[in-house]
């Protein structure tokens, strides 16, 4: 019998007992406990937690820099100590739970309708941060993506070092509207090999699906870039109809919607082609398996994938859905 299990079974024992010690010895007990629970069996009801010495200012100060400040309770009770209230760490997360605000996830929540509801909220470094690892295009709210084709965002991503391949990258185009993403697998990064999957993969699909490509944004990586003539930025620069834009990927104006992919190409596809690599002898091998796996994410919804898909920009619908919404 454990020792510390108290309630209607130790209650059932007492009764039956002629012999206080004996019952203590057999329960575990003190006799203070025996008597305690001979007299009041039910567990006390816990009482909601009110802070001490604690007006409806400070908790409502608190509930403001939950969202301002949301990376935990430490953070809020260092930034009050600066604003000369004192509340212990402990007391402000009891206030965090108490109004549904003790997670990261709740708090993200919260902090994700604001941004929704408020288009011109603006964001502090910390909040940020914040946003950025959870649901980076967030941080794109004011770009005002309203269809296919009014954003094209081409980035590179480490796909692994492996056994027989060496060092492999992916090269991608996700268009931001719809999380539909064209992919291509390389030894280096080559512009050459670049310029050709823009001319050969990128627009005629979207062409031949009778949808318009706006904007294409690149980082300034040499396979992408120069001002020179060189034969990925000058085939953009060249065509009228499309704006050519460029961030620096790790910084404060990282595109987020290629972070957000780069979060699932690592959560979901990397783990699963890491079960294969000793089998990935030849290139084409991996890139078959890599395209695959791609068109599930882009045509199926399944469970690995419904925490990507959920809340925006995508609304819970997969990137074909999206893409061609008839």
């Amino acid at each position: 019998m454990r020792k510390n299990k108290k309630g209607i079974n130790h209650l059932e024992i007492i009764r039956a007992s002629k012999n206080v010690r004996a019952a203590c010895q057999a329960l575990g007990i003190s006799r203070s406990q025996y008597y305690k629970l001979l007299n009041n069996p039910e567990p006390a009801v816990p009482k909601p937690y009110k802070p001490l010495k604690m007006g409806d200012e400070a908790v409502a100060k608190i509930l403001d820099l939950a969202l301002l400040y949301p990376f935990g309770c430490h953070g809020i009770s260092y930034k009050l100590i600066e604003e000369g209230i004192r509340v212990s760490s402990v007391s402000v997360q009891k206030i965090l739970k108490l109004h549904e605000l003790g997670s990261a996830t709740a708090r993200f929540k919260a902090l994700e309708k604001k941004i929704l509801e408020t288009p011109e909220y603006f964001l502090n470094p910390e909040q940020k941060e914040f946003v950025g690892k959870r649901n980076p295009p967030l941080l794109e709210l004011y770009r005002n993506i309203q269809s296919p084709g009014d954003l094209i965002t081409v980035f590179s991503s480490f796909l692994g070092q492996w056994p027989w391949l060496g060092k492999v990258y992916l090269y991608f185009a996700m268009d931001a509207y719809s999380g539909y993403v064209q992919a291509m697998v390389t030894y280096t990064a080559d512009k050459f090999l670049c310029a050709e999957f823009l001319k050969e993969t990128i627009f005629p699909f979207y062409e031949d699906n009778g949808i318009v490509i706006r904007q294409v944004e690149t980082s300034d990586d040499p396979e992408f870039f120069s001002y020179g003539n060189h034969p990925f930025s000058s085939f953009l620069r060249n065509l009228s109809d499309v704006k050519y834009l460029r961030t620096t990927v790790g910084g404060i104006k990282t595109n987020g919607f290629s972070q957000k992919w780069g979060q699932y190409l690592q959560q979901y596809i990397v783990p699963e082609l890491k079960k294969k690599k000793a089998d990935y002898q030849e290139l084409e091998q991996l890139n078959e398996d890599v395209q695959r796996l791609i068109s599930q994410y882009n045509q199926e919804f399944n469970p690995n994938t419904s925490a990507f898909f959920g809340g925006h920009p995508f609304d819970q619908k997969i990137p074909m859905q999206r893409l061609f919404p008839s």
